[in-house]
């Protein structure tokens, strides 16, 4: 049976990119995060994902608090590849611009299962297609805008040219007001109300080699991310339940609420973790001594706002609760940071 995750995830890197656009507008990242009530640490760098309702939201937020009319492309023109992580760098080392997105496409996942692209041959000419692969909230004018702007932007960055321009853009979505600011930025009128988005590059274009290229390089990083893209689509149980433990509104969530949320019964979810040696209970409790000890030691916040945020509805549970994740009270563990 595939262990894969029934919900689909988008990589932090990809919503700092989304968070960072709205940022250099004037919107703080923090007060979108404390809005949608998400924990997210913007400063990490290590492979982790978020869900693609999640993101969904964190874009709704900065699409109008920015109200910006062309956040997407403004957004697309501004990512790099730091943003994709371990597919950033076998793009970028990749022998020419056809193979870098060949990696791409084959490495989506790793950046987010919400969406595909693809390839086609059309005589001299090849097609990039976005298509997005949503559950319940359908992609906004700016995310399809978002990646047409970055596939263009991301290739003239890995070809060192500015000139690069695409022969065709075609969008799914209606235009926004002004028809001018696509010609800025893609250098050719889009079509819009078409049955899909895509671009269309000259083929000649994606033989020419890569500012970056290093074929030692490359074969290290595309060993480095076929790891990755193993590990990612073998998802075990605990790490299915932990993810729905962190996305839980102040940790209300119970063994019930999860299967649902995996779409399995009680029964088997309390099978599957047993089979990998742990119990829901067990994975909960980490979790919370996980955030007690991060917001008791990194925040100023009141021990009992603490409390709240962890779901205990006693501040004496949760020093009792302390006392055997720490053998000492919270604010003895705040005294010894100090």
């Amino acid at each position: 049976m595939s262990n894969s995750p029934s919900y689909k995830r988008v990589s932090i890197q990809w919503v700092k990119a989304i968070l960072a656009a709205a940022h250099s507008l004037g919107v703080e990242p923090k007060a979108i995060l404390q809005e949608l009530e998400l924990s997210l640490d913007l400063d990490a760098n290590e492979p982790a994902y978020l869900s693609l309702n999640q993101t969904q939201d964190i874009w709704a937020k900065c699409e109008q608090k920015s109200g910006h009319d062309y956040f997407g492309l403004m957004m697309g023109q501004r990512v790099r590849p730091a943003y994709f992580h371990a597919v950033g760098y076998v793009a970028m080392t990749s022998k020419n611009l056809l193979e870098a997105f060949e990696n791409f496409i084959t490495y989506m996942p790793l950046i987010s299962e919400g969406a595909e692209l693809a390839m086609s041959f059309e005589h001299d000419n090849v097609w990039v297609d976005f298509a997005p692969r949503t559950d319940h909230k359908p992609f906004s004018r700016h995310q399809h805008e978002s990646v047409m702007a970055l596939l263009l932007a991301f290739s003239r960055w890995l070809l060192g040219d500015d000139s690069v321009a695409p022969i065709k853009i075609m969008f799914f979505h209606e235009p926004g007001p002004e028809l001018a600011m696509y010609e800025e930025v893609f250098s050719v009128a889009p079509t819009f109300n078409q049955d899909k988005t895509a671009i269309q590059f000259p083929q000649h274009i994606l033989q020419r080699r890569l500012r970056e290229t290093d074929a030692g390089l490359h074969a290290l990083h595309k060993s480095h991310a076929d790891q990755m893209l193993s590990v990612h689509g073998n998802t075990s149980w605990k790490a299915k339940v932990v993810h729905c433990i962190n996305a839980s509104h102040f940790f209300q969530i119970t063994r019930e609420d999860t299967a649902a949320a995996l779409h399995v019964s009680t029964r088997t979810l309390q099978r599957r973790l047993q089979e990998e040696g742990t119990h829901f209970v067990d994975l909960l409790d980490e979790q919370k001594k996980l955030k007690a000890e991060k917001l008791i030691l990194n925040s100023q916040r009141s021990l009992k706002n603490i409390a709240l945020e962890l779901n205990f509805s006693e501040p004496s549970t949760f020093y009792r609760a302390c006392k055997r994740w720490f053998n000492c009270a919270p604010n003895a563990l705040r005294s010894k940071q100090s």
